[in-house]
Protein backbone atom coordinates (compact mmCIF):
# COMPACT_ATOMS: atom_id res chain seq x y z
CA UNK A 1 0.00 0.00 0.00
CA UNK A 2 2.92 2.37 0.95
CA UNK A 3 3.96 1.71 -2.79
CA UNK A 4 0.77 2.84 -4.40
CA UNK A 5 -0.09 5.91 -2.03
CA UNK A 6 3.77 7.25 -3.18
CA UNK A 7 2.86 6.91 -6.71
CA UNK A 8 -0.35 8.39 -6.26
CA UNK A 9 0.83 11.53 -4.14
CA UNK A 10 3.52 12.08 -7.12
CA UNK A 11 0.53 12.03 -9.61
CA UNK A 12 -1.28 14.80 -7.54
CA UNK A 13 1.71 16.68 -6.96
CA UNK A 14 2.77 16.88 -10.46
CA UNK A 15 -1.19 17.43 -11.40
CA UNK A 16 -0.83 19.95 -8.68
CA UNK A 17 2.04 21.98 -10.28
CA UNK A 18 0.59 22.28 -13.76
CA UNK A 19 -2.76 23.86 -11.76
CA UNK A 20 -0.93 26.47 -9.47
CA UNK A 21 1.95 27.37 -12.14
CA UNK A 22 0.09 27.37 -15.18
CA UNK A 23 -0.57 31.26 -14.27
CA UNK A 24 2.69 32.09 -14.54
CA UNK A 25 2.41 31.56 -18.17
CA UNK A 26 -0.74 32.95 -19.28
CA UNK A 27 -0.96 36.35 -16.32
CA UNK A 28 0.02 38.48 -18.65
CA UNK A 29 -2.48 37.28 -21.72
CA UNK A 30 -5.25 36.89 -19.56
CA UNK A 31 -4.80 40.12 -17.15
CA UNK A 32 -4.08 42.29 -20.42
CA UNK A 33 -7.00 41.01 -21.99
CA UNK A 34 -5.41 39.14 -25.12
CA UNK A 35 -6.90 35.53 -24.71
CA UNK A 36 -9.39 34.26 -22.45
CA UNK A 37 -8.44 32.39 -19.09
CA UNK A 38 -9.65 28.68 -21.14
CA UNK A 39 -8.09 29.65 -24.42
CA UNK A 40 -4.73 30.63 -23.07
CA UNK A 41 -4.30 27.28 -20.26
CA UNK A 42 -5.40 24.82 -22.92
CA UNK A 43 -2.91 26.76 -25.50
CA UNK A 44 -0.16 26.90 -22.64
CA UNK A 45 -0.48 22.96 -21.77
CA UNK A 46 0.37 22.40 -25.27
CA UNK A 47 3.85 24.58 -24.92
CA UNK A 48 4.34 22.71 -21.21
CA UNK A 49 4.03 19.79 -23.06
CA UNK A 50 6.83 20.26 -26.19
CA UNK A 51 8.74 22.21 -23.45
CA UNK A 52 9.44 19.00 -21.23
CA UNK A 53 10.20 16.69 -23.46
CA UNK A 54 12.13 19.06 -26.03
CA UNK A 55 14.64 20.26 -23.12
CA UNK A 56 15.16 16.90 -21.55
CA UNK A 57 16.68 16.16 -25.27
CA UNK A 58 18.59 18.88 -24.97
CA UNK A 59 19.97 18.87 -21.20
CA UNK A 60 18.68 16.94 -18.16
CA UNK A 61 21.00 18.66 -15.61
CA UNK A 62 17.64 19.33 -13.53
CA UNK A 63 16.18 15.86 -13.29
CA UNK A 64 19.26 14.73 -12.56
CA UNK A 65 19.71 17.10 -9.62
CA UNK A 66 16.68 16.74 -8.13
CA UNK A 67 17.17 13.08 -7.88
CA UNK A 68 20.01 13.71 -6.11
CA UNK A 69 19.03 16.05 -4.16
CA UNK A 70 19.33 13.14 -1.09
CA UNK A 71 20.11 9.48 -0.71
CA UNK A 72 17.27 7.71 0.91
CA UNK A 73 16.99 3.82 1.41
CA UNK A 74 15.81 1.50 -0.77
CA UNK A 75 12.47 -0.18 0.57
CA UNK A 76 10.08 1.17 3.32
CA UNK A 77 11.91 3.96 4.86
CA UNK A 78 13.01 5.60 1.83
CA UNK A 79 9.34 5.44 0.60
CA UNK A 80 8.29 6.94 3.81
CA UNK A 81 10.76 9.74 3.24
CA UNK A 82 9.53 9.97 -0.45
CA UNK A 83 5.88 9.86 0.28
CA UNK A 84 6.03 12.54 3.52
CA UNK A 85 8.10 15.44 1.51
CA UNK A 86 5.44 14.94 -1.61
CA UNK A 87 2.24 14.97 1.04
CA UNK A 88 3.58 18.26 2.78
CA UNK A 89 4.59 20.32 -0.62
CA UNK A 90 0.49 19.13 -1.64
CA UNK A 91 -0.81 20.53 1.98
CA UNK A 92 1.37 23.88 2.16
CA UNK A 93 0.56 24.21 -2.17
CA UNK A 94 -3.16 23.52 -1.67
CA UNK A 95 -3.73 25.81 1.61
CA UNK A 96 -2.00 28.40 -0.19
CA UNK A 97 -4.02 27.89 -3.62
CA UNK A 98 -7.09 28.66 -1.46
CA UNK A 99 -5.97 32.23 -0.78
CA UNK A 100 -4.46 32.82 -4.48
CA UNK A 101 -0.98 32.99 -3.56
CA UNK A 102 1.64 31.08 -5.76
CA UNK A 103 3.90 29.17 -4.58
CA UNK A 104 7.12 27.17 -5.13
CA UNK A 105 6.40 22.99 -5.47
CA UNK A 106 10.40 23.19 -6.02
CA UNK A 107 11.37 24.51 -2.60
CA UNK A 108 8.75 22.76 -0.96
CA UNK A 109 9.48 19.31 -2.33
CA UNK A 110 13.41 20.35 -1.42
CA UNK A 111 12.94 21.17 1.53
CA UNK A 112 10.44 17.96 2.26
CA UNK A 113 12.66 15.73 1.11
CA UNK A 114 15.56 17.17 3.53
CA UNK A 115 13.15 16.98 6.44
CA UNK A 116 12.12 13.23 5.83
CA UNK A 117 15.64 12.30 4.72
CA UNK A 118 16.98 13.31 7.91
CA UNK A 119 14.69 11.61 9.86
CA UNK A 120 15.51 8.62 8.36
CA UNK A 121 19.03 8.36 8.61
CA UNK A 122 21.38 11.71 9.72
CA UNK A 123 22.33 14.75 7.59
CA UNK A 124 24.13 12.65 5.90
CA UNK A 125 21.72 11.85 3.58
CA UNK A 126 21.33 15.59 2.57
CA UNK A 127 23.53 15.96 -0.83
CA UNK A 128 24.47 19.16 0.45
CA UNK A 129 25.96 20.23 -3.01
CA UNK A 130 22.94 19.91 -4.77
CA UNK A 131 21.65 22.13 -1.80
CA UNK A 132 24.41 24.46 -3.30
CA UNK A 133 22.60 24.98 -6.52
CA UNK A 134 19.05 25.03 -4.91
CA UNK A 135 20.31 28.81 -3.29
CA UNK A 136 22.11 29.63 -5.73
CA UNK A 137 18.75 29.28 -8.41
CA UNK A 138 16.94 31.20 -5.59
CA UNK A 139 19.18 34.63 -5.95
CA UNK A 140 19.00 33.96 -9.71
CA UNK A 141 15.41 34.02 -9.69
CA UNK A 142 14.56 36.73 -7.84
CA UNK A 143 17.83 38.50 -8.93
CA UNK A 144 18.51 37.33 -12.48
CA UNK A 145 14.85 37.97 -13.45
CA UNK A 146 15.02 41.47 -11.46
CA UNK A 147 18.04 42.26 -13.73
CA UNK A 148 17.28 41.35 -16.93
CA UNK A 149 13.75 42.50 -17.15
CA UNK A 150 14.66 45.98 -16.26
CA UNK A 151 17.39 46.14 -19.10
CA UNK A 152 14.64 44.99 -21.53
CA UNK A 153 12.08 47.17 -20.34
CA UNK A 154 15.00 50.00 -20.22
CA UNK A 155 15.72 49.35 -24.49
CA UNK A 156 12.65 48.28 -25.59
CA UNK A 157 9.64 50.43 -24.22
CA UNK A 158 9.94 53.64 -26.43
CA UNK A 159 10.03 50.78 -29.41
CA UNK A 160 7.58 48.73 -28.10
CA UNK A 161 4.99 51.88 -27.39
CA UNK A 162 5.08 52.82 -31.08
CA UNK A 163 4.18 49.79 -32.44
CA UNK A 164 0.47 48.74 -32.91
CA UNK A 165 -1.58 47.49 -30.14
CA UNK A 166 -2.75 44.45 -32.31
CA UNK A 167 1.08 43.27 -33.11
CA UNK A 168 1.80 43.35 -29.98
CA UNK A 169 -0.70 41.47 -28.54
CA UNK A 170 0.47 38.79 -30.85
CA UNK A 171 3.69 39.57 -29.81
CA UNK A 172 2.04 38.75 -25.61
CA UNK A 173 0.62 35.20 -27.37
CA UNK A 174 4.34 34.07 -28.62
CA UNK A 175 5.87 35.36 -25.92
CA UNK A 176 3.50 33.42 -23.58
CA UNK A 177 3.62 30.28 -25.93
CA UNK A 178 8.10 30.77 -25.03
CA UNK A 179 7.21 31.00 -21.35
CA UNK A 180 4.85 27.72 -21.03
CA UNK A 181 7.36 25.91 -23.05
CA UNK A 182 9.94 26.80 -20.55
CA UNK A 183 8.19 26.05 -17.81
CA UNK A 184 7.63 22.76 -19.02
CA UNK A 185 11.33 22.61 -19.40
CA UNK A 186 12.07 23.82 -15.87
CA UNK A 187 8.90 22.21 -13.76
CA UNK A 188 8.53 18.83 -15.94
CA UNK A 189 12.39 18.08 -15.08
CA UNK A 190 11.92 18.58 -11.58
CA UNK A 191 8.88 15.83 -11.64
CA UNK A 192 11.08 13.66 -13.57
CA UNK A 193 13.89 13.56 -11.27
CA UNK A 194 11.32 12.73 -8.56
CA UNK A 195 9.83 10.14 -10.08
CA UNK A 196 13.31 8.62 -11.12
CA UNK A 197 14.02 8.94 -7.18
CA UNK A 198 10.71 7.05 -6.38
CA UNK A 199 11.74 4.21 -9.19
CA UNK A 200 15.43 4.05 -7.45
CA UNK A 201 13.82 3.33 -4.10
CA UNK A 202 11.35 1.04 -5.51
CA UNK A 203 14.30 -1.15 -8.03
CA UNK A 204 11.32 -2.57 -9.54
CA UNK A 205 13.78 -4.26 -12.32
CA UNK A 206 14.18 -0.37 -12.84
CA UNK A 207 18.12 0.37 -13.82
CA UNK A 208 19.12 3.99 -12.72
CA UNK A 209 20.13 5.79 -16.21
CA UNK A 210 21.27 9.66 -16.57
CA UNK A 211 19.88 9.32 -20.28
CA UNK A 212 17.09 11.01 -21.59
CA UNK A 213 16.28 8.23 -23.78
CA UNK A 214 16.39 5.54 -21.21
CA UNK A 215 13.56 7.55 -19.19
CA UNK A 216 11.47 8.24 -22.10
CA UNK A 217 8.24 6.76 -20.67
CA UNK A 218 8.99 8.56 -17.79
CA UNK A 219 9.18 11.81 -19.61
CA UNK A 220 6.64 11.24 -21.71
CA UNK A 221 4.42 10.17 -18.16
CA UNK A 222 4.84 13.33 -16.37
CA UNK A 223 4.68 15.69 -19.64
CA UNK A 224 0.52 14.07 -19.96
CA UNK A 225 -0.02 14.26 -16.41
CA UNK A 226 1.64 18.34 -16.15
CA UNK A 227 -0.64 18.59 -19.61
CA UNK A 228 -3.80 18.33 -17.73
CA UNK A 229 -3.12 19.91 -14.68
CA UNK A 230 -1.98 23.17 -16.82
CA UNK A 231 -5.05 23.26 -18.81
CA UNK A 232 -7.56 23.94 -15.96
CA UNK A 233 -5.45 26.69 -14.59
CA UNK A 234 -5.49 28.67 -11.60
CA UNK A 235 -7.88 31.34 -12.19
CA UNK A 236 -7.19 33.33 -8.69
CA UNK A 237 -3.59 33.05 -9.22
CA UNK A 238 -4.15 34.79 -12.31
CA UNK A 239 -6.30 37.63 -10.89
CA UNK A 240 -3.91 37.56 -7.68
CA UNK A 241 -0.82 38.27 -9.79
CA UNK A 242 -1.89 40.31 -12.51
CA UNK A 243 -4.53 42.30 -11.64
CA UNK A 244 -4.04 42.91 -7.83
CA UNK A 245 -0.38 42.67 -7.52
CA UNK A 246 0.41 45.15 -10.71
CA UNK A 247 -1.57 47.26 -13.65
CA UNK A 248 -0.18 45.69 -16.21
CA UNK A 249 -0.05 47.39 -19.86
CA UNK A 250 0.30 44.90 -23.38
CA UNK A 251 4.19 46.56 -23.77
CA UNK A 252 4.92 45.42 -19.92
CA UNK A 253 2.95 41.99 -20.22
CA UNK A 254 5.69 41.36 -23.67
CA UNK A 255 8.41 42.08 -21.42
CA UNK A 256 7.57 40.38 -18.48
CA UNK A 257 7.45 37.15 -20.27
CA UNK A 258 10.70 37.66 -22.46
CA UNK A 259 12.54 38.05 -19.45
CA UNK A 260 10.84 35.04 -17.63
CA UNK A 261 11.77 32.88 -20.76
CA UNK A 262 15.68 34.13 -20.67
CA UNK A 263 15.62 33.69 -17.26
CA UNK A 264 14.22 30.09 -17.05
CA UNK A 265 16.43 29.21 -20.36
CA UNK A 266 19.43 29.85 -18.72
CA UNK A 267 18.74 28.17 -15.58
CA UNK A 268 18.26 25.11 -16.98
CA UNK A 269 20.68 24.89 -19.43
CA UNK A 270 22.98 25.87 -16.12
CA UNK A 271 21.50 22.80 -13.75
CA UNK A 272 19.79 25.25 -11.68
CA UNK A 273 16.60 24.31 -10.03
CA UNK A 274 14.61 27.40 -9.99
CA UNK A 275 10.82 28.57 -9.70
CA UNK A 276 8.81 29.35 -12.43
CA UNK A 277 6.56 31.31 -9.39
CA UNK A 278 9.28 32.74 -8.23
CA UNK A 279 11.06 34.54 -11.77
CA UNK A 280 7.27 35.60 -13.05
CA UNK A 281 6.44 37.10 -10.17
CA UNK A 282 9.37 39.50 -9.96
CA UNK A 283 9.36 40.59 -13.43
CA UNK A 284 6.14 41.60 -13.09
CA UNK A 285 6.76 43.44 -9.60
CA UNK A 286 9.93 44.85 -11.47
CA UNK A 287 7.45 46.66 -13.96
CA UNK A 288 5.46 48.00 -11.28
CA UNK A 289 6.61 51.24 -11.52
CA UNK A 290 5.30 52.90 -7.99
CA UNK A 291 1.97 51.21 -8.58
CA UNK A 292 2.59 47.69 -7.05
CA UNK A 293 0.71 46.66 -4.57
CA UNK A 294 3.06 46.55 -1.94
CA UNK A 295 0.86 44.59 0.67
CA UNK A 296 -0.16 41.64 -1.95
CA UNK A 297 3.60 41.70 -2.77
CA UNK A 298 4.44 41.33 0.97
CA UNK A 299 2.09 38.87 1.37
CA UNK A 300 3.72 36.41 -1.86
CA UNK A 301 6.99 37.14 -0.12
CA UNK A 302 5.91 35.70 3.38
CA UNK A 303 4.81 32.86 1.33
CA UNK A 304 8.30 32.20 -0.43
CA UNK A 305 9.88 32.24 2.85
CA UNK A 306 7.57 30.30 4.56
CA UNK A 307 7.95 27.30 2.08
CA UNK A 308 10.99 26.07 3.69
CA UNK A 309 10.33 25.90 7.42
CA UNK A 310 6.99 24.50 6.91
CA UNK A 311 7.17 21.72 4.51
CA UNK A 312 10.73 20.65 6.33
CA UNK A 313 9.00 20.74 9.43
CA UNK A 314 5.93 19.01 8.25
CA UNK A 315 7.64 16.75 6.28
CA UNK A 316 9.90 15.81 9.62
CA UNK A 317 6.82 15.06 11.65
CA UNK A 318 5.04 12.99 9.00
CA UNK A 319 8.15 10.85 8.49
CA UNK A 320 8.56 10.21 12.18
CA UNK A 321 4.88 8.96 12.35
CA UNK A 322 4.98 6.80 9.83
CA UNK A 323 8.05 5.11 10.92
CA UNK A 324 6.64 4.43 14.51
CA UNK A 325 2.91 3.41 13.10
CA UNK A 326 3.66 1.91 9.11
Amino acid sequence: MLYIFTFITIVILIFINGFTDAPNAITTVVSTKVLRFKKASILSALFNFIGIILMCMLSFKVANGISSIVFLENGRLGLIALFSSILSCIIFSSVASIFGIPTSETHGLISGLTGSAIVIGNFGNVNFREWVNVIIGLIWSVIGSLIIVKILYRHLKNKLYKIDIRKIKNYQKFSMYGLSFMHGAQDGQKFIGLVILYMSIVKMGYKISNSTIDNIWIIIFVSIIMFFGVSIGGRKIVENIGKNTVELDNVKGVVSDIGTVLCLFLASIWGLPVSTTHVKTMTIIALGEGDTNKRNVFNIFKAWIWTFPVCFILSYFIAKILINYV
